[in-house]
Order: C-alpha cells, then sequence, then structure tokens
C-alpha cells in the first residue's frame, strides 16, 4: 500500500492545483465578475486590487507550489500537508460561515470536493512509510 501514497498525493497536487490555480486566475483576471458571481459587490478601486490579491494571488501562489511540487519527492509530503490545511480551514470556515450567516445553500455543494480532497490528502499521507529516528526529512 505505501507504493501507491506518492502516486494518490500527486493526485491531490494536480487537483488542487487545478482548483486553486482556477481560483486565482479568476479573480486576477475578472475580480469584479468574481465577487459579483458570488453576490458581493466591489465599489473601489482599492476593493478590486484587494480582491485580486486575497482572492487571487494567495491561491495562485498556493497552485504554483503545488504544481512545482508535483516534480519534487523532497517536497510531495509538505505540499499534501500544506493542502489538507487549506482545505481543513475552508471546510471549518464554511462550517462557521452556514452557522453564523445561513449560507447552506450555496456552501453546500462545495463541501463535496473540498470533502474529496481532504479525504485523499489524508489518505495520502497516512499511507506515507513513517521515517525512523534520524532520518531527513
Amino acid at each position: 500500500m505505501h507504493r501507491f501514497a506518492p502516486w494518490i498525493q500527486r493526485i491531490v497536487l494536480a487537483a488542487a492545483t487545478f482548483v486553486f490555480g482556477a481560483i486565482g486566475i479568476r479573480h486576477i483576471a475578472n475580480p469584479v465578475q468574481a465577487a459579483t458571481a458570488a453576490g458581493a459587490t466591489l465599489n473601489t478601486a482599492f476593493a478590486v486590487t484587494t480582491t485580486r490579491v486575497g482572492f487571487g494571488a494567495f491561491p495562485l501562489g498556493v497552485a504554483i507550489f503545488t504544481v512545482t511540487s508535483l516534480f519534487s519527492t523532497r517536497r510531495l509530503v509538505p505540499a499534501v500537508q500544506l493542502v489538507a490545511t487549506m482545505v481543513t480551514s475552508a471546510i471549518v470556515v464554511r462550517v462557521i460561515g452556514a452557522i453564523a450567516d445561513g449560507a447552506v445553500p450555496a456552501s453546500s455543494k462545495l463541501f463535496i470536493p473540498e470533502g474529496v480532497i481532504l479525504l485523499l490528502s489524508l489518505t495520502g499521507l497516512l499511507l506515507q512509510p513513517k521515517r525512523g529516528p534520524g532520518a531527513q526529512s
């Protein structure tokens, strides 16, 4: 089973690269349209630039890290850990938002892909062979 871990991890990184890259590019290329699709309005140039950075640059940075980690044996596990952390954070905040804001219908459809990516991330990490004492990470 341990030999499948790197392939599961690469599937996770490929999916994360696609998802985070698409989110980042959409918010960098057309932040007003991306915000409008979520029901938000950007009323100032500062709001547009902040959206480009917050919703565009950060996901794009994660996508760049995950795509470059796809081809690095040494960075494979840390990249999957990053994806698991990001997706767990998104799920927790989405649950908090659903409780606080009542945004269940719009958010609930996103639980499935986030849950699948998290499940695959955790599977890839749990199947990873344990390193002994003194092993380099």
